[in-house]
């Protein structure tokens, strides 16, 4: 009769044990519930997104101005007809930015140089 007592609280701690800490557990579960919440707040944020290039799509698809439009603003396009002025305030001169610092190269490795072919940039 005391080893079956023993049996019984044996098996008891060991659901317990699955219970707390086990797979499963109560801990797993508030965790994977923090993580959905997570992933629902992403899957809207993405959502937004995605309607709002849905709308732009469509946009373009149906409206030739926003073709234009999207060309001025995005690539810089002009009309062959137009006259392009670039206007510079005196005041605020243009500066380029900082070269990043250059690491030292390590053994073995060789200094990268940029090839442009010949007659890329004559006219």
């Amino acid at each position: 009769m005391r080893w079956l007592l023993f049996a019984l609280i044996f098996m008891l701690l060991v659901f317990q044990y699955r219970l707390w800490f086990g797979e499963g557990s109560f801990a797993q579960q508030v965790e994977l519930t923090r993580k959905v919440a997570q992933q629902q707040g992403r899957n809207e944020r993405l959502a937004e997104r995605n309607r709002i290039l849905a709308e732009e799509v469509e946009g373009l698809r149906t409206d030739p101005g926003a073709i234009e439009e999207r060309a001025r603003t995005d690539l810089g396009m002009i009309r062959s007809d137009e006259t392009f002025f670039l206007v510079l305030d005196k005041r605020r001169p243009l500066k380029a930015p900082a070269p990043e610092p250059l690491e030292p190269l390590r053994e073995g490795e060789e200094e990268a140089r940029e090839v442009i072919p010949e007659g890329l940039f004559e006219q």
